[in-house]
């Protein structure tokens, strides 16, 4: 009888270009530190969870089964021109990257695109299950309601002594509005997603525009809107463009 894995096993796995053998941990309180107590990703840079893929010989490497699985090319269907590749460093002489997705740095594995594109591994994994309308990848992320309590519509974050103070400013990466304007996905890594923007429908018939469907894609030319005239320029988000 073929064995099967239960919670907390560990087994022996590919080790994904590293020296040492990986061992896969499906519990987290086997959970493998290093030296410094922290467990980052070596790939994406993110604080360690399970399921996770440690050095068997604790050196301190360590991947998320998510980032360890990710494809080395990514034909992205918000991104049809070009396929994303799987680097360990963006392709400049820094080494660094501005995710053109969620507009914030990196300096780890990164998806980048000939036509100058650049995302985390989480920003372009996650657009692609949105893509697919499979968003079993935000099921472990609470929904939060917003609270329309506050004059202005935003929620209220708290500072270190707990005092409910500090507005919260995030935005939505799909459309760059204020998150805490409508429920919304926010990940302890720090993907900020409203609800309505998961759920935007991959293709849509529009009055304005009757000879061919607009299709949900990245905004990676910048292009402004037809109907309102303008153009966002923090980070790409989402936008409808045709693609006959």
């Amino acid at each position: 009888m073929e064995k099967t894995k239960e919670e907390g096993e560990m087994e022996e796995s590919n080790n994904y270009g590293h020296q040492h053998p990986l061992l896969l941990i499906l519990n987290q309180d086997q959970l493998i530190h290093n030296q410094s107590g922290v467990t980052d990703c070596s790939r994406c840079g993110e604080k360690g969870s399970t399921p996770c893929l440690c050095c068997a010989e604790h050196c301190g490497f360590y991947l998320h089964k998510v980032c360890a699985e990710a494809p080395l090319e990514l034909n992205h269907p918000f991104h049809l021109n070009h396929p994303l590749l799987l680097m360990q460093n963006a392709p400049y002489s820094s080494g660094g990257y501005i995710c053109n997705f969620c507009g914030k740095g990196g300096n780890n594995f990164v998806y980048h695109c000939s036509c100058g594109l650049n995302f985390h591994i989480k920003c372009a994994l996650f657009t692609f299950k949105i893509a697919e309308n499979n968003l079993k990848e935000l099921e472990h992320v609470a929904l939060q309601h917003p609270l329309i309590s506050t004059e202005n519509g935003h929620e209220e974050l708290e500072d270190e002594n707990g005092d409910e103070e500090l507005e919260d400013v995030r935005e939505c990466f799909g459309c760059w509005e204020p998150l805490s304007k409508y429920t919304h996905f926010s990940s302890a890594c720090g993907f900020n997603l409203h609800e309505k923007c998961a759920k935007l429908p991959v293709k849509l018939n529009h009055v304005c525009h009757r000879k061919h469907p607009l299709a949900l894609q990245f905004n990676s030319e910048r292009l402004s809107c037809k109907i309102c005239g303008e153009t966002n320029r923090k980070a790409i988000g989402f936008v409808y463009g045709c693609s006959p």
